[in-house]
């Protein structure tokens, strides 16, 4: 194993050090003993350090402040940028982003016929396809485009037994000889998205029976007199229709029995009938979509009648696989799923685990979203301590994504200034992102007490979080300062999704969260700008972003701007070219994120999506990082704890991983 190997260093440590972001140093990683104990790296999504730092000092993290004492506090470095999909691959494969090919939430296919178009960033699942006499001809596939090997399959290569459970952005599964994995975010629903929820109700249009809003979908219940409606959902796409007929989802019947009086009802899908509690989470029910005469596809779903009265409103769940019948393997090996059922019944497997969409639309309310934060988060405890009670490990890695979602949607309880501040909300949910820290710190605590003394513990969360108030249109931005053009305004700001750019006078383009790009001849269909060119142009843009100021607070919008120096490795020629580091309270605009414009160029977040770090600059953003062992390492980075893992296991460790071992 080679000792000189590229190593990482953010601008948030190697700026402050004088070292360039990138820079190469020399290092030993000591052998230990593999006697010595197990390692086992618990992992919060989202978890900010200032309030972590806070709640300790008043005595509401008790077990996080025993661990500190006795061990290890201290930030850790995240990735350019500090977003989920970026730095959770960042801590899988122990890369940069350069090396392991995630930059972004979105990312665009430079060569689109038309110019540029978006696509998901970290991948995808393709439907499955049919012969002409409806059997199978492709089943559904679950593809990833991350580049590089995880360092649980490091470890497994070299006999290391290891269980991976619900680590962010790590699916399809990796394959393991010598262990078992349950992915978590990444997994998508039936429908092949992020989560797609639907909403029933009498109070909608009996006129559209079933409406698209964002993330989701709105079914009209229409009763008649009677106590029952019988309403359509639908569920897997068919690939033998297209994409725009009626018939390109596969439908199923479900049936709504309702009483008025008493508040409670019932909802019959197949054969399978749920009793419904107004305000209560229902049992996981069935689900079951025909395709074909060869071909029938399984889920899961579970219902919370919001009001079940005057008025009827019940929220249902995404369409998450089946773990007996999974659409797509998302264990491994594929019948680790099943051994699941059998310990727990029915369970949730969508990767967004938390439905943000429908809390952002309406379809289900903050205490309904809070509840289900409470069993998810205990669900994946009971999973996690019964896996360490069953031994037969030495490595164990398990996360949980709702302190992070929570930061997202109960940020705007905490925040005065925050443009959609309730003090009559705030008085009862301004403390409810510290109620899932405390979650957090008691599932530390019941980890720590199953440990051996010879164990290596190491927590973390993958960034930051702050306040969002402010969103930056860097398209608006683009095209006043002459590097965008535009070819259909409207299409442009009410379509978005780069249509309407006239790419003849365009030079530069934003999509994602973070991501600006060049519009490069040879490397964009449509590209314009020389390869030679594409530097000045990028250094240009950058001087004028460092240069723009909140007309209102005169506040500096970005603190810095990094470009596709920042990175290196085998995944460079996806890298975008410019990658955005906001000033505290400022993001990308959401109409900047989806590739359009926005009616001017600063909007106002009123939205309940009202925390974030997505495009924050990573100086400010770093995560936590807890161990039970001593660490000199002033500086520690996400890339490390794989490393630090594989050395503490007496394993080697490849020479294109970057980072150090910790301890």
């Amino acid at each position: 194993m080679s000792n000189n190997r590229f190593t990482r260093r953010t601008f948030m440590a190697g700026a402050a050090a004088g070292v360039a972001a990138g820079a190469t140093r020399s290092f030993h990683i000591p052998k230990v003993h593999a006697a010595k104990g197990r390692v086992v790296i618990l992992g919060f999504d989202g978890v900010e350090p200032a309030i972590v730092q806070e709640m300790m000092a008043q005595g509401d993290l008790p077990n996080l402040k025993k661990l500190s004492e006795g061990g290890t506090f201290k930030s850790l470095g995240s990735t350019i940028p500090p977003q989920s999909p970026v730095a959770w691959t960042s801590f899988t494969t122990c890369k940069n982003p350069g090396g392991h090919n995630i930059f972004d939430f979105i990312r665009r296919d430079p060569k689109g016929s038309r110019g540029p178009f978006p696509y998901v960033g970290t991948g995808k699942v393709d439907p499955p396809t049919f012969k002409s006499d409806g059997s199978i001809e492709k089943p559904a596939e679950a593809i990833s485009y991350r580049k590089g090997d995880a360092f649980w399959q490091v470890a497994d290569a070299q006999g290391a037994k290891s269980k991976i459970l619900n680590v962010p952005f790590a699916f399809p599964a990796d394959k393991l000889d010598n262990g078992t994995m349950l992915c978590g975010l990444g997994v998508t629903d039936l429908r092949g998205t992020t989560s797609t929820f639907t909403s029933f109700s009498d109070s909608f249009s009996k006129d559209e029976l079933a409406e698209r809003v964002a993330g989701g979908n709105r079914v009209a219940l229409s009763f008649d007199g009677s106590d029952g409606s019988k309403v359509q959902i639908t569920g897997p796409r068919d690939t033998r229709y297209s994409v725009r007929d009626p018939k390109a989802y596969t439908p199923m019947d479900i049936t709504f029995s309702v009483d008025r009086q008493s508040h409670v009802g019932s909802v019959t899908v197949n054969d399978n009938k749920v009793d419904l509690i107004q305000g209560e989470w229902s049992e996981w029910c069935e689900t079951v979509f025909p395709m074909t005469s060869d071909y029938t596809v399984y889920g899961v779903v579970r219902f919370f009648p919001i009001e079940i009265g005057q008025r009827v409103q019940i929220y249902m769940t995404c369409q998450n696989f089946h773990p007996e019948h999974p659409y797509v393997p998302f264990t491994e090996p594929n019948d680790f799923a099943e051994e699941l059922h059998e310990r727990y019944g029915l369970f949730k497997s969508i990767g967004w685990h938390y439905d943000t969409h429908a809390l952002r639309q309406g379809g289900i309310e903050e205490d309904a979203f809070l509840k289900d934060v409470e069993y998810s988060m205990a669900w994946r405890e009971r999973l996690t301590l019964d896996e360490i009670d069953a031994g037969n490990f030495d490595l164990l890695v398990s996360a949980w994504t709702a302190t992070d979602r929570v930061g997202h949607m109960f940020w705007r309880f905490r925040d005065p200034k925050h443009p959609f501040y309730d003090p009559e909300l705030a008085a009862k949910y301004e403390k409810t992102l510290e109620h899932s820290y405390k979650i957090m710190d008691r599932i530390v605590g019941n980890v720590m007490a199953k440990l051996n003394d010879s164990d290596l513990l190491m927590i973390l969360s993958d960034h930051g979080f702050e306040s969002w108030r402010k969103g930056f249109n860097l398209n608006n931005f683009l095209e006043e300062a002459g590097y965008l053009g535009v070819a259909n305004r409207d299409m442009l700001t009410n379509v978005g999704f780069l249509q309407g750019i006239d790419w003849s006078k365009t030079k530069a383009y934003s999509i994602g969260l973070s991501s600006v790009y060049i519009n490069e001849k040879g490397r964009e269909s449509q590209g314009i700008v020389s390869k030679d060119d594409a530097p000045k142009v990028i250094a240009e843009i950058k001087e004028k972003l460092l240069q723009v100021k909140d007309a209102i607070t005169g506040e500096k919008v970005f603190t810095n701007i990094y470009t596709r120096d920042d990175y290196k490795g085998e995944a460079m020629a996806e890298a975008p070219d410019i990658s955005l580091g906001y000033a505290r309270y400022f993001q990308s605009a959401k109409s900047c994120a989806k590739g359009g414009l926005g009616e001017g160029m600063f909007d106002l977040n009123k939205d309940k999506w009202s925390g974030e770090h997505a495009s924050a600059d990573v100086a400010w953003c770093p995560g936590i990082f807890f161990c039970n062992q001593k660490v000199e390492d002033d500086a520690p980075h996400i890339q490390d704890l794989g490393i630090t893992a594989l050395a503490y296991l007496e394993r080697d460790v490849p020479s294109d991983f970057e980072g150090d071992a910790l301890v």
